[in-house]
């Protein structure tokens, strides 16, 4: 019976680590599956990761839940530089061809 009982601090520490793996790795492979449109999802796992890891006392898995969200946000956000750089290129393509 004592085995059935489950130890919510332990339930908590162990989420916390898979979080922080799981940000890492979908910051990662986001980048490489959308060209780091949807990498802002591995920085939140991250975000939910550390305040997991906070909370239970943890600090293994911290790294990895700081490099999910770094690597999430810098790849958003160069996604969205390369975007914009796009789209004024085109704009200004298509209005040096109009012009001839």
């Amino acid at each position: 019976m004592a085995d059935e009982i489950s130890n919510p601090n332990v339930d908590l520490e162990q989420k916390g680590k898979d979080l922080a793996i799981a940000s890492l790795a979908v910051s990662i492979s986001c980048i490489f599956m959308t060209f780091g449109t949807l990498s802002f999802i591995g920085s939140i796992l991250g975000h939910n990761a550390l305040s997991k890891l906070d909370a239970s006392g943890n600090t293994s898995h911290r790294g990895f839940a700081l490099s999910g969200i770094i690597i999430g946000y810098v790849a958003t956000g160069l996604s969205i530089i390369a975007i914009i750089a796009f789209i004024i290129f085109a704009a200004a393509f298509a209005s040096s061809f109009w012009n001839y």
